[in-house]
């Protein structure tokens, strides 16, 4: 039997308002059905160890060479805020990162994680390849170049040298790329620091500070922090080394005749006639017939190194009667000091320059070149003649010595 029922149009509203409370009330009831099965299954995969704080170490794990601003977004509590169970019964974790939906899923939470991070190296491929490169965005160039000093430099240079280099670094380096991360550093952006240099005549500085970045911008590329090296593109002016000169015989005369007063006699009157460098002063040890010496310039890899030094006619007038202690005096003034001392005497010339006179005064005296070389410590060439004459007698060298005699000329 057929029964029509009859309501007019106000009882057919409220009907139909009713009807939707319902069917709300009646998905809430669902939803939240379906939200105590989703907890029952999380609990019910804590149970058989496949727990949320395992599948969040897996990620972390796979995600470790991840910058740490994104890695930090993943904690439990974000995992258990994104994982849900599917109606097949999967585990899923979805999220959006960077409006980018990233979702992986599995029969436990660690499987879901292990294709969350797939897919998260899938669909953010500019993160995904700096992690496979290694490629750190946050490392700042002072950062990097204090340790690389530390590690690299100072165990491979002289303590002097490692020392000069610290000092343009702290006037040049860390001042002018202060908080700059060394991935966004380009050559336009480096190239004013050597433009301003050399507009104020800092070649020499230039120069230097040149190979020190490019040695520090080789070593980021090795750490797999930059692919290529900016100083390939930046310009720097060849430095052109100023020669020394030898002092004139009116020169030489007027300052050995200024040093009859002074206590630095001695002292640079070896240097003058032995040709040693500064910082070889301190080694000086006399003989009979030699000055011997430590050879001051070689690199901190090489074997430490003697070199014999004739007592020319020259020296020898200035080493009579000297005693022991007298010598031992003469060779202990500080570098700096005899700088200083010796621009009092010669304001034209630099100390070095006495190495200079002694080089051009042995060959004037018919010295052969390659003796000279040998007594004054320069690097052989490798050729023949260079490596016989490094072979010759002692009576050989004191021979030639003999020959380094201008004593008159000078009219003392």
């Amino acid at each position: 039997m057929n029964y029509v029922i009859s309501i007019n149009g106000e009882d057919y509203a409220q009907l139909k308002n009713f009807t939707l409370f319902l069917s709300k009330l009646v998905f809430a009831v669902d939803q939240s059905k379906q939200e105590e099965e989703h907890d029952s299954k999380i609990l019910k995969s804590i149970r058989e160890g496949f727990n949320i704080k395992s599948a969040l170490n897996l990620i972390l794990k796979e995600l470790k060479k991840m910058p740490k601003s994104f890695v930090k977004i993943f904690s439990e509590e974000w995992l258990r805020e994104h994982t849900r169970t599917r109606a097949n019964g999967l585990f899923e974790i979805r999220c959006t990162i960077n409006k980018i939906p990233v979702s992986g899923s599995g029969k436990t939470v660690e499987t879901a994680a292990k294709n969350f991070v797939q897919s998260l190296l899938n669909k953010i491929p500019s993160e995904a390849s700096e992690v496979q490169k290694g490629v750190v965005k946050s490392v700042l160039l002072n950062d990097f170049a204090q340790a690389w000093f530390e590690t690299v430099k100072k165990p491979t240079v002289k303590p002097i040298t490692y020392q000069s280099f610290i000092a343009l670094a702290n006037v040049h380096i860390y001042p002018y790329f202060n908080n700059r991360k060394i991935r966004d550093i380009t050559a336009m952006q480096i190239q004013p620091l050597f433009t301003g240099l050399v507009a104020v005549g800092k070649t020499k500085a230039a120069n230097t500070l040149r190979m020190l970045l490019c040695q520090i911008f080789r070593a980021a590329i090795g750490e797999r922090i930059i692919t290529n090296n900016p100083m390939d593109g930046v310009v720097v002016l060849k430095h052109h080394t100023k020669k020394g000169v030898a002092l004139t015989y009116d020169e030489e005369r007027a300052f050995l005749i200024e040093l009859r007063k002074s206590k630095y006699l001695l002292t640079f009157t070896l240097m003058l006639f032995c040709g040693m460098r500064r910082d070889e002063l301190k080694s000086a040890r006399r003989s009979e017939h030699f000055i011997t010496v430590k050879n001051g310039k070689k690199r901190l890899d090489e074997p430490e190194s003697f070199r014999k030094i004739p007592i020319t006619p020259m020296l020898q007038r200035y080493l009579r009667n000297v005693s022991e202690e007298e010598f031992t005096q003469a060779v202990s003034y500080s570098n700096d000091l005899l700088s200083r001392e010796f621009k009092k005497f010669c304001p034209k010339h630099h100390l070095h320059e006495l190495r200079h006179t002694f080089i051009t005064r042995c060959q004037e005296c018919g010295v052969p070149r390659e003796v000279v070389s040998v007594w004054a410590g320069h690097a052989s060439d490798n050729t023949m003649t260079s490596n016989v004459y490094t072979h010759f007698s002692n009576e050989f060298f004191i021979s030639e010595a003999s020959k380094v005699d201008y004593f008159l000329r000078l009219n003392l």
